[in-house]
């Protein structure tokens, strides 16, 4: 079962408050739960994010909060809409998983996790710009994808996998279209472990990847 509705809020601008990121994650995560009737999850890195920022506080007191390392049992067995905090690769994949069904928001920490590329695959609104349509990935770009998908289903850990994931580098690259960001936020919405991204990342370092 896959995410309903995905929505983000991009660290792209310097200027913007993190408060203000805070406070349109939890708007729309907060309408999200009213419209399903569910009670919403708070993931963070760490406990201890959500009372440094008042809008994280508030959606704790009234929903729920956890982390990778605390598992499914802090957010409940229902299924309800969940904002990720300033997510890492580990804590992305945790709130997807906590998402299947519901809705997904996410506040994007560029130095953590680069979710662009994430956000193109799953759809999401950019809370900063919510009337703009969602941006379209090159039909190359996605070709590329595909097969780094399904060259990452081991996590790119049998050497002949590696080889042909940096095979598909190498010829994005040669397009114009190798974008590290791009590439490992897509493939984190497609489900690659975070090892496997990890990898990933020394593969897109070797074909000089931006």
């Amino acid at each position: 079962m896959s995410i309903l509705r995905a929505a983000w809020v991009p660290d792209d601008d310097p200027e913007r408050d993190w408060q203000i990121a805070a406070d349109l994650a939890v708007g729309w995560v907060e309408r999200e739960a009213a419209e399903q009737g569910a009670t919403a999850v708070l993931v963070l890195n760490a406990f201890g994010a959500e009372q440094t920022v008042p809008a994280l506080r508030r959606l704790a007191q009234r929903h729920r909060v956890a982390t990778p390392r605390s598992g499914r049992q802090r957010a409940g067995s229902g299924v309800g809409p969940v904002l990720a905090y300033v997510p890492d690769a580990k804590t992305l994949e945790f709130a997807t998983g906590l998402a299947r069904g519901s809705s997904l928001a996410a506040v994007e920490g560029v130095n953590l996790f680069p979710l662009r590329g994430w956000a193109t695959q799953v759809h999401a609104v950019d809370l900063t710009r919510p009337e703009d349509e969602v941006e379209e990935v090159d039909s190359r770009l996605t070709s590329a994808l595909d097969r780094l998908k399904f060259y990452g289903n081991n996590g790119y850990g049998p050497p002949f996998d590696r080889q042909q994931a940096a095979r598909v580098l190498g010829d994005l690259r040669s397009a114009g279209l190798l974008d590290r960001d791009v590439v490992l936020g897509a493939m984190a919405a497609q489900g690659i472990s975070p090892n496997g991204l990890k990898r990933l990342v020394q593969l897109i370092d070797s074909a000089g990847g931006r």
